[in-house]
């Protein structure tokens, strides 16, 4: 029956999944497939391959985990892991959960302070971490912010030292018993600060919305799915991996994103799956222009992370000649929470988010919180089996979830009579560049401390390749007349170069409400028309 209301109620028995902590849900996956692969990396230079079967994967992360105990870890302590997608990084994760630890995702581009800032908010006691990003060696790096975080007592490399660590392991006694509402991973998302802040998943929503998000693709028993999702993503450790092994499908993880490495993955490894970014996406076909590529095997594509235009997903669809999928997430519901399904209308595909996954309930409400009308736009609210525990910050937890305990996305989006969703804006100040959440109050905050700039606004502008770029518009101090390169050399010693703005325009004033805040609303039609020559939509 049609809707009326922007309401979406789960069915109760629809879930079809069970609320598992991640160690057990892995033990059932591992006698189920026994020898089917779990895990494969294969086609990258920068790191070594690996095939591990679903039972390799239980026994080496169980053994891998009193390793962790060994070395004195204990139960809730927090561990985290600062390195790209590296094979260990999945031992880890399932190591770390079988021991009843927590896994502090970390970018591995962070810089000093970011990382200090990380380290300290979530508490860590160790840091697992590759040799470099970036250019950047993360030994030297975390070195010289280990004295800023007392807590802090170990320090690892995420390859030969994980692999020494498992080799010594002694298997005494029995591992702790971990429930499903126990915390599982930290994340990192921001605030109305603009600082980053930890966001607190458990276990059993972690499992459960993997498993179902990968069911409403299609992907099950003997499929093979390559995604580009960082591991310190909610869309890779939160939802590619655990989704895969729940449904007995093969992951094969990106080290680092190379677009003609990922075609390899996906033409020799016979991948019938890629879940990534629009960008990601563009670079594969910008790669391989003439299509000679063999990738017969592909049936299906998932991308997300970003604003996915009509005609995008449309140019997808023609060149890969598979069917293309999008849906809606955020870190806060453990990642996907709606998405249009295999079969779906064309209509459906291109101009929504999708249906509520299964167990999921969706609505849209006004300013007080009153249910919408079908087509009224209005702020996104979720309940059901994905929502975190909440912030780092009791504060932030209070604002993030209504007087009916729903979670409050902050995005705004419209339901039809069906109930698909379509996500029109964002009540967040953010911009979403190839799939990378960027918060214009922390870069912001970054550009003010240069002695040059009286005031900035960072916004985002439309790009065909990434979705959005940033724009830093900035009043210059008195007197001062800080060159653009000058301004761009200097953020990119202090933050992570995505932070740094490709457009700097300079001017005079800012436009400001009555309040003093500056109406950005009005800078970035200003901003679209002098860098892109558009007259904004």
């Amino acid at each position: 029956m049609p809707l009326s209301q922007s309401l979406w109620p789960a069915d109760a028995a629809a879930g079809g999944c069970d609320h598992l902590p991640l160690g057990r849900a892995l033990a059932r996956s591992a006698a189920r497939w026994p020898d089917a692969e779990a895990v494969v990396f294969a086609c990258q230079s920068s790191v070594a391959g690996v095939r591990w079967s679903f039972s390799e994967l239980h026994e080496r992360s169980t053994k891998l985990a009193y390793a962790l105990i060994g070395a004195g870890y204990r139960p809730g302590e927090r561990i985290a892991l600062w390195a790209p997608n590296h094979p260990n990084w999945i031992l880890l994760q399932f190591a770390i959960a079988k021991a009843g630890m927590v896994l502090v995702a970390l970018n591995p581009l962070y810089r000093a302070a970011e990382l200090e800032y990380a380290l300290a908010a979530s508490d860590a006691v160790a840091v697992f971490h590759d040799g470099t990003a970036g250019g950047e060696d993360m030994r030297a790096i975390v070195g010289k912010v280990r004295r800023s975080v007392p807590r802090l007592r170990g320090l690892y490399h995420i390859g030969d030292e994980v692999d020494r660590m498992e080799a010594s392991a002694s298997l005494n006694g029995l591992l702790p018993e971990v429930q499903a509402n126990d915390l599982l991973m930290i994340q990192y998302t921001s605030g109305t600060t603009g600082l980053p802040k930890p966001t607190l998943l458990p276990h059993g929503p972690i499992v459960t919305i993997g498993a179902l998000s990968y069911a409403a693709w299609g992907f099950g028993e003997g499929d093979r799915v390559c995604h580009g999702f960082p591991m310190f993503h909610v869309g890779g450790s939160g939802n590619s991996t655990p989704g895969a092994l729940m449904n007995g499908t093969t992951t094969l993880p990106i080290h680092i994103f190379k677009a003609e490495e990922a075609l390899d993955i996906l033409e020799r490894e016979r991948c019938t799956g890629f879940i990534g970014v629009p960008s990601m996406l563009t670079a594969m076909m910008e790669a391989d222009p003439d299509r000679r590529r063999n990738l017969s095997a592909l049936r299906r594509i998932i991308v997300g992370g970003a604003a996915v235009p009509a005609p995008f997903l449309s140019r997808c669809e023609g060149f890969f000649n598979v069917e293309m999928l999008n849906g809606y997430g955020q870190t806060e519901s453990c990642g996907v929470c709606a998405t249009v399904r295999p079969g779906d209308p064309s209509e459906r595909k291109i101009h929504s988010s999708g249906l509520a996954l299964p167990g999921v309930s969706l609505k849209v409400v006004d300013d007080h919180g009153q249910i919408q009308p079908c087509g009224k736009p209005g702020e996104l609210c979720v309940e059901g089996p994905g929502k975190m525990i909440g912030y780092g910050d009791p504060d932030e937890s209070a604002k993030a979830f209504d007087g009916e305990g729903w979670l409050r996305t902050g995005d705004i989006a419209t339901m039809d009579t069906d109930g698909y969703v379509a996500i029109v804006g964002r009540l967040k100040d953010m911009v979403i560049r190839g799939g990378e959440n960027l918060y214009p109050a922390e870069i912001e905050s970054f550009l003010l401390q240069h002695p040059d700039i009286n005031e900035v606004a960072v916004i985002g502008l439309p790009d065909e390749k990434y979705g959005e770029e940033l724009c830093a518009v900035i009043r210059p101090a008195s007197g001062s007349a800080p060159g653009e390169e000058a301004i761009r050399s200097w953020m990119r010693e202090r933050v992570s170069r995505w932070k740094v703005p490709r457009y700097f325009a300079f001017v005079d004033a800012l436009p400001v409400t009555g309040s003093g805040k500056v109406k950005k609303h009005e800078l970035r039609p200003e901003m679209i028309r002098r860098f892109l020559g558009e007259t904004p939509a």
